[in-house]
């Protein structure tokens, strides 16, 4: 019996040509969201300037008095009122030997555990001679749940931005892709400049838009809560 052998080649194997993966759609969108508080503490800075310390050696002390007398009216503890800076200079630059004349800058810091007090106290401190009055370090317990909270609010202000422009465009909203926290004063304020089409439009973007926008006046009374997130979303 004849056996017939066939060699048959070997195939070569043909690398399969696989296609690249579509990269998704996406839509970049600033999703912000602010709160005020109301402080439970705060700092005033108290500011009182005599233009010659030797004549007026007598106002300096009696506005001391004036200063304590008016905390005592309002049932703040002494001990809240610091000194919280003390300079003099001579006028013209001269040394203290050859000049009398000595100008005198006082700065106190008054701790006010009752924010409420501050309307009243305001106008009673500017009669003992106060030339300035700031206020500083506002606390609140609330601070952080209040900043989650905005986050959150940011966040959902975003997608609510995203579904209304694919909707409009007849597509559907998909996930979150990426979520970028845009912290003030940071390159990222100017995420979404990129995408702007023309070097004149990032530049008005980066500086704030055309200028003709009108500019909140801050409330100094108030601990101002604000989040800004830069959010991708996927595009179906």
């Amino acid at each position: 019996m004849r056996y017939l052998l066939l060699l048959l080649p070997f195939a070569h194997p043909v690398a399969a040509q696989v296609a690249p993966p579509t990269p998704p759609r996406t839509i970049l969108v600033r999703g912000t969201a602010e709160q005020e508080l109301d402080p439970e503490k705060l700092d005033l800075l108290l500011t009182y300037r005599f233009s010659d310390n030797v004549k007026e050696s007598g106002r300096t002390q009696e506005q001391e008095q004036n200063l304590q007398r008016v905390l005592t009216q309002a049932g703040i503890a002494p001990e809240k009122l610091l000194l919280e800076d003390l300079s003099a200079s001579g006028y013209g630059g001269f040394s203290k030997t050859g000049n009398a004349n000595v100008a005198l800058t006082k700065v106190y810091r008054l701790t006010l555990n009752n924010p409420k007090l501050l309307n009243s106290l305001i106008p009673q401190l500017v009669q003992t001679g106060a030339d300035n009055l700031r206020v500083v370090n506002l606390e609140s317990s609330r601070l952080d749940a209040a900043q989650l909270e905005v986050a959150g609010r940011a966040a959902a202000n975003a997608r609510q931005k995203a579904q209304t422009v694919v909707k409009q465009a007849g597509g559907q909203l998909g996930g979150v892709v990426a979520a970028t926290e845009v912290l003030p004063g940071s390159p990222g304020n100017n995420t979404l400049s990129e995408y702007q089409l023309g070097a004149d439009k990032k530049v008005k973007s980066m500086g704030g838009g055309d200028g003709g926008a009108d500019i909140a006046t801050p409330n100094l009374r108030k601990i101002k809560v604000k989040a800004v997130y830069d959010m991708v979303f996927e595009v179906k």
